[in-house]
């Protein structure tokens, strides 16, 4: 994700209009189309061949729940501005005591709280900016982080059931494991030749799950790491405003905190604007 991120940020820096009106349209659809794609083989071709007449329904109840919490947080997170203008008129300039905090940007040509940088891609200053996500098409900041974790989270646990309700299909329709795990190992050392065991389609769709799985996974890796140490993603492992898991959960999921693994509409306020940090010494 590192080198993805530089590379985009190379682009970017080039030709940011023409990034953004490429790159953002096409990755959203890709996104889309594997959330779709992943669903319908899900619950109209692997579930129902997998699990019995109530096992299924309740299949649809957990997988609808997960699918809803993927895009319902994709689009929060499109929806959600962490731009620097979304505070209100007096949080836009320090007070006299913290003007040392706040830093100029010398592209917007006017003074930004401390953790906020700007964006090329969105032209502003994002508060407590992460990174600049071209899967959603915006900067991930103050506001919409909590959005951006669940959405992370949702797609990679969808993924992980995904994979093992085919391996479950595989084994229950003839194969066993040791006939899955030469498929596995095919996907990884003979992607583009005929498999040892094991049909075509199988092989092919274990082969998009373990690939769409990696972005996700990696992602939600890095963010995991940012809510324990209230950190970003450039500045990872950065403890400054650390003030232990409960209150790093309130200051990017809310009030609620992780409760917010509900739904995307489960309304939980930030403990404060995202102008003013308490750090782990003034603690």
């Amino acid at each position: 994700m590192c080198y993805v991120n530089r590379f985009c940020q190379y682009i970017a820096n080039r030709c940011p209009r023409r990034f953004v009106q490429i790159v953002h349209p096409l990755s959203a659809f890709a996104v889309l189309s594997c959330i779709a794609f992943f669903f319908c083989l899900q619950m109209f071709y692997i579930a129902p061949k997998v699990f019995n007449d109530l096992g299924y329904k309740l299949y649809w109840i957990f997988f609808t729940f997960i699918t809803h919490n993927i895009l319902g947080n994709m689009l929060a997170c499109y929806m959600t501005s962490s731009s620097v203008n979304t505070l209100s008129k007096d949080s836009q300039s320090p007070a006299p005591e913290e003007e040392h905090l706040w830093h100029k940007c010398e592209v917007c040509k006017k003074l930004s709280p401390p953790r906020s940088w700007h964006c090329v891609l969105c032209n502003t200053c994002t508060l407590r900016r992460d990174h600049h996500c071209i899967f959603i098409g915006n900067c991930i900041g103050h506001n919409n982080q909590r959005y951006f974790f669940w959405f992370t989270f949702y797609s990679t646990l969808g993924l992980l059931i995904s994979f093992a309700t085919l391996c479950m299909y595989v084994l229950q329709n003839g194969g066993h494991f040791k006939k899955l795990s030469f498929m596995i190992v095919d996907l990884i050392s003979q992607i583009f030749s005929q498999p040892h065991s094991g049909n075509n389609f199988e092989t092919l769709v274990l082969l998009l799950n373990i690939s769409a799985s990696y972005m996700p996974g990696f992602m939600l890796a890095y963010q995991m790491q940012i809510l324990r140490q209230n950190s970003s993603y450039y500045k990872i492992f950065d403890c400054t405003y650390d003030l232990g898991f409960r209150k790093n959960c309130q200051s990017i999921m809310g009030q609620r905190g992780l409760w917010t693994f509900v739904s995307p509409l489960l309304k939980s306020p930030l403990p404060h604007d995202g102008a003013r940090w308490q750090t782990k010494k003034s603690q």
